[in-house]
């Protein structure tokens, strides 16, 4: 459990944390959920890992997000940039305004239909996500790694929200 433990909250930090600057085709119909606000709707691992130590497999990891990371919105910029915010819910006291992701740049490549996003401050930072689905009113992505000899798949739906 603890080898996940920390697989989970990197897969977290990374996908809510990080943000991306390219010029990307405004005609290209596969990134038609550029521009938007997306909110995390799902958020699924693959093989089931016992996450709580209560004896019974999870694969459902919305149930292990608090209420204050759950309105957290990411937006892929058409510019490349990817942007968002920790929301109205706060998760801390040293949080009294949403707070912006930290700036980072992304990319899409069309032929693997993979997003690689680079962190700003740190060039070392990448992560890539697969895309499963993608509308104007969303993208399903999907993120393999293996850590301690164990590879988990985890899978983000993340949906088009009105301004917060």
């Amino acid at each position: 459990m603890k080898a996940f433990n920390t697989f989970f909250l990197a897969a977290v930090a990374t996908f809510m944390l990080t943000a991306a600057s390219y010029k990307l085709p405004s005609n290209s119909k596969s990134l038609a959920f550029t521009g938007k606000n997306l909110s995390m709707t799902a958020f699924q691992v693959s093989p089931a890992i016992d996450l709580d130590g209560d004896g019974k497999v999870d694969t459902d990891l919305m149930a292990f997000l608090r209420p204050c990371d759950k309105d957290n919105t990411l937006t892929f910029e058409e510019n490349g940039k990817l942007t968002g915010n920790t929301g109205a819910l706060s998760c801390s006291s040293d949080e009294s305004l949403p707070i912006v992701s930290r700036p980072s740049h992304w990319t899409y490549n069309e032929k693997t239909a993979t997003i690689r996003i680079v962190s700003d401050k740190d060039a070392h930072l990448v992560s890539e996500w697969k895309v499963l689905e993608a509308s104007a009113a969303g993208v399903k992505i999907e993120k393999t790694a293996t850590e301690h000899n164990q590879t988990s798949t985890t899978t983000v739906t993340l949906k088009s929200v009105v301004n917060q």
